[in-house]
């Protein structure tokens, strides 16, 4: 009896044992299955900068004029400028140019300190200032725009800007784009065949970078400062030739790299 207790007993001992391995056999496998899934091996790549670079003739013009006067009295220095201003709108508008293409820029009134004498909390004159911008074409006669304000009062010609308009520069910076991206992969193609490794694709461009946009320096115009500019104006208009613009375009591009030729 006591024999037949024992031999109960490890049978149920041994059941207990099997059971137990079987369900850390099956909770074991999904984990090692898992394992296999997370580990991945990265592709290789290589990073390139495509460049790409256009010199653009300029289509816009924006001229910096204004008139400037002093006096004793700040109402009579802003009434000075105003008539002259106007005289200059009319005549400018009158040769063609409209609203769209004159604005207002700046507009002030400063007081003069009496600083020969040190007195400086006397307030001996005030200057007051009318400036305007003019936005042309750049195949426009520029020259006669900027003779015509000189003539009626304007006496600061302070520079030109000579400029490529928003369509334009969109135009061309997709141009660009082509040729940077052409310019990135010729790079790859190099490094591959001396590297002796293959071109296996594009991972990423990154067009965020954008380019540059390099217009020439303003074209400074000579500045007539005096109480009548009109006596300093040569007798022939001075002649002002539209000057080109330099857009470049760089672009990142991250290519996959494979394995070359090894008897190469």
């Amino acid at each position: 009896m006591f024999s037949i207790r024992i031999l109960v007993i490890m049978i149920a001992l041994a059941s207990s044992f099997l059971i137990a391995i079987q369900l850390i056999s099956n909770t074991s496998t999904p984990w090692a299955v898992a394992q296999n899934f997370v580990i991945s091996e990265e592709k290789p790549t290589i990073s390139i900068v495509g460049y790409a670079e256009k010199e653009i003739p300029s289509d816009e013009t924006r001229i910096s004029l204004s008139v400037e006067n002093t006096n004793t009295n700040a109402n009579t220095a802003r009434k000075n400028n105003a008539d002259k201003m106007n005289a200059i709108l009319d005549v400018l508008k009158q040769a063609g140019l409209t609203d769209d293409n004159i604005t207002t820029s700046n507009f002030q009134i400063t007081p003069n300190y009496d600083y020969e004498t040190s007195n400086y909390d006397r307030i001996i004159s005030y200057t007051a200032i009318n400036k305007i911008e003019l936005k042309t074409s750049a195949n426009s006669n520029i020259s006669n725009f900027i003779d015509l304000a000189i003539n009626n009062g304007a006496n600061r010609v302070e520079n030109i800007d000579f400029v490529i308009s928003k369509q334009t520069l969109e135009n061309n910076n997709m141009v660009l784009l082509k040729e940077a991206f052409r310019n990135a992969k010729q790079k790859a193609e190099i490094l591959a065949t001396e590297g002796n490794f293959t071109i296996a694709g594009v991972k990423k461009i990154d067009t965020s970078t954008g380019g540059g946009y390099f217009p020439p320096s303003p074209f400074l115009y000579e500045s007539y400062a005096g109480s009548d500019a009109r006596e300093s104006v040569p007798g022939p208009s001075t002649q002002i030739i539209p000057q080109k613009n330099i857009v470049s375009v760089s672009l990142p591009v991250i290519f996959y790299i494979g394995e070359g030729n090894s008897n190469g």
